[in-house]
């Protein structure tokens, strides 16, 4: 049996070297000893017992070459003699032991070990790659402890016949996930459980890694002796169960796949006499459950019949995961797939990827896909919205919810901000929903509680019990699918978030044309009322102004007279795009009051003519304020002002004054430009003299101000750079772009 140890990295290896030092040394790692190396030399604090049955402090010393086929050095570890003589000193390395994916001479051997013992250490020991994977060909659980061996070493030295076959399909069916798969705590403990009971059900939300989990176990059992793993879906299939012969059963989403399945439940009553022979007849059975479908069924299952299902749950939740777990999932997914230069550019932001409370496993996935990053903006901002908004999964699941789970999930949706009252009674939001999606509100509240603690959690207040979403997410993930059907368009309006809505609907017959979601006049009322609270900022304005229809637009402004209190005030050539929009739109409608109209059109022209400001000639928004002679007599009136003695407009410009002198002089000659072409008015010589004076005089100017001033301070290149701090979740990402 062969193994390239150094296809593991780094870290896989330090798992595997704790493994070996638990379970073959016989000396369980207490202490992580960090390193400011990022992490390939890991030592860690271990005990032992003498013949005598003292206890003493062990250190095990983890060192991984990179470089296939290499040798260890007694130069390989001069750093860590010194940290060893300290040890020492303090009484924690009565033994130390190396433990390397190189090869040890015999030679190589005796040098460390009299160095390391010069220097302090009691007794000193070397194993090699050679004696690592000699332990691996020899002890089963060592490599379930650490899966990813089963990626590197030839399977059929160590399984054989149709189970080869079954645990060569079951590494083809996960593709990268082995690859990527980071032993966590919930790991560790289904590996026990299953050693212990036979038996194990792994409960967790969607995507927390069950079916993960339960494909390594069954090729670790398989690994182990079982004849063979057996994937069912339901109780019926259990004849395929062969008693005295140690098989490994699957049990994917035992009680349903995406909600509860009482007809299932009940047969499954049927066959637990079953499952307890099988498993003292020596199988190994896994079930997998949603939290929220467990919950569901506990009420109607006979664990009298089989008590392990209760004795013999582990819990996966990717919220327990520590920061070093998550670092290492998103180091192995980036690392595997990704290209150099996309590794090297998503290297700063890792780390606070890495610690973030809504970091998913799906979150490494999707970063490790050279697809899904080809076209991503790679920088904190979008990052953090890709980490924190796993909106497109979410609705994945939620589409796969029956109707009263549905409906449970759309009645916190019309009450995410104040939550539902527990328990759940008559109420407009109620009604709605039971109307659209066809259910009974005693349905719904039942699958409110099998929801519990998955997609919705009960929270208790000062004025009674709540219910709201678990995660935030949820709800833009619920918005995107009752968007995309037209006849839950109702549910959408009254549940998205606003800023969600202002963005993504329109209230006019052009809505499908524009690629936005049309509410139709009949939700009018309900959506304004949504809008009262609402800040008039740029989103709403740039909402009422580009995609509302005239009457819409009318009954916004008697709900919010704000609004023509706002534009009376506005300066329109001040503002920005929303705002622009919105004057436009009131104006073209008819709706803005003519005295607000003209005193705009008053300081439109105003500004413009005053400070040489061109754009509104050729802005098509400020242009819908203007009555077409006004417009024409605007036009007139610049021209003459700044066009009609060019030698003479050089010399105007020195009534204006500006901090930024150089930016000044160059809007003046682009607005000079711009009416030109405006005019269509032909270059001559009084043009380019004009433009070449301009361009004479800001390099001037900038000159002036390039000169240096022994004032002035910069941070040095120290006080600019991050140190990453020498332990901690940073260091694993050190070599990620390598």
């Amino acid at each position: 049996m062969s193994y390239d140890l150094s296809a593991l990295g780094w870290k896989a290896f330090q798992d595997l070297a704790a493994a070996v030092a638990a379970e073959i040394l016989k000396r369980p790692v207490q202490t992580f000893l960090g390193s400011n190396d990022g992490g390939r030399d890991a030592a860690f604090l271990g005990r032992w017992e003498d013949s005598d049955g003292a206890t003493s402090k062990s250190t095990i010393q983890c060192k991984f070459l990179g470089k296939p086929g290499a040798n260890l050095a007694l130069s390989d570890l001069k750093d860590e003699l010194p940290k060893a003589e300290k040890l020492a000193a303090d009484g924690l390395a009565e033994d130390y032991i190396i433990l390397t994916n190189a090869g040890v001479s015999g030679d190589a051997d005796a040098q460390i070990c009299a160095a390391f013992e010069g220097a302090g250490v009691k007794r000193c020991r070397t194993f090699g790659g050679t004696w690592i994977i000699q332990q691996l060909t020899e002890n089963p659980k060592l490599r379930m402890l650490v899966p990813r061996v089963y990626g590197i070493g030839d399977l059929s030295h160590i399984i054989t016949g149709h189970g080869y076959k079954q645990a060569k399909a079951i590494l083809e069916s996960m593709g990268s996930d082995l690859s990527c798969f980071v032993p966590t705590d919930a790991y560790r403990s289904a590996v026990k459980a299953l050693q212990e009971h036979g038996f194990v059900i792994l409960l967790g939300d969607p995507a927390s890694g069950k079916s993960t989990i339960a494909a390594i176990l069954a090729l670790g059992a398989i690994d182990d002796g079982c004849l063979g793993a057996l994937k069912i879906n339901s109780p019926d299939q259990l004849n395929l169960w062969h008693p005295g012969e140690r098989q490994f059963l699957w049990v994917d989403d035992a009680f349903g796949p995406n909600h509860f399945d009482a007809s299932r439940m009940s047969r499954w009553n049927a066959e637990l006499g079953t499952l307890r022979a099988a498993v003292e007849g020596g199988a190994r059975i896994v079930f997998t459950s949603r939290n929220y479908i467990w919950e569901a069924a506990k009420p109607h299952l006979k664990t009298s019949s089989f008590s392990l299902l209760k004795e013999s749950q582990v819990v996966v939740n990717v919220h327990a995961l520590s920061d070093e777990e998550r670092a290492q999932m998103l180091y192995n997914h980036v690392r595997r797939a990704q290209p150099q230069q996309i590794r090297h550019r998503l290297k700063p932001f890792l780390p606070a990827i890495a610690v973030s409370k809504a970091f998913l496993p799906e979150t490494a996935r999707r970063l490790g896909d050279p697809l899904f990053t080809k076209n991503l903006i790679i920088g904190e901002e979008r990052l953090t919205r890709l980490v924190e908004h796993p909106v497109e999964f979410l609705t994945e699941v939620l589409a796969q919810l029956d109707d009263a789970s549905r409906a449970a999930v759309a009645l916190i949706f019309l009450n995410s901000q104040a939550g539902v009252p527990s328990p759940i009674t008559a109420s407009p939001a109620l009604e709605m929903v039971t109307r659209l999606v066809g259910v009974k509100p005693a349905d719904l509240a039942r699958a409110m509680q099998h929801l519990n603690d998955s997609l919705t959690r009960l929270i208790s207040e000062d004025d009674g019990n709540r219910w709201v979403f678990r995660h935030p997410t949820i709800t833009d993930a619920f918005a995107t699918l009752v968007a995309a059907s037209p006849e839950l368009v109702e549910l959408y309006a009254h549940g998205a978030k606003l800023d969600r809505l202002l963005g993504e609907v329109a209230c006019n017959s052009k809505a499908a044309e524009d690629g936005r979601i049309r509410v139709p006049p009949a939700l009018y009322p309900g959506l304004i009322e949504r809008l009262k609270a609402s800040p008039l900022d740029e989103s709403l304005k740039s909402f009422l102004g580009a995609r509302c229809e005239r009457a819409f637009l009318a009954m916004v402004l008697e709900a919010r007279p704000d609004i023509l209190e706002w534009a009376a005030r506005a300066p329109a050539s001040g503002q920005a795009l929303g705002g622009k929009l919105l004057i436009a739109a009131l104006a073209s409608w008819g709706l803005l009051p003519e005295e607000v109209r003209q005193k705009m059109v008053a300081d439109i022209r105003e500004q413009s003519i005053t400070w040489l400001d061109a754009k509104p000639l050729t802005d098509t928004l400020l242009r819908q304020i203007f009555k077409d002679a006004e417009f024409a007599d605007y036009a007139e009136a610049f021209r003459k002002e700044w066009l009609s003695d060019i030698p003479s407009v050089f010399g105007e410009f020195s009534r204006f004054s500006s901090e930024d002198a150089p930016g000044m002089y160059k809007e003046f000659k682009e607005n000079l430009k711009v009416a030109q072409a405006y005019f269509e008015l032909k270059s001559d010589d009084s043009f380019d003299e004009l433009y070449a004076e301009i361009d004479v005089h800001i390099e001037e100017l900038e000159s002036l101000q390039s000169a240096p001033d022994s004032s002035a301070w910069s941070p040095t290149s120290m006080e600019k750079s991050a140190v990453l701090p020498s332990d901690g979740p940073g260091l694993i990402f050190h070599d990620v772009d390598g």
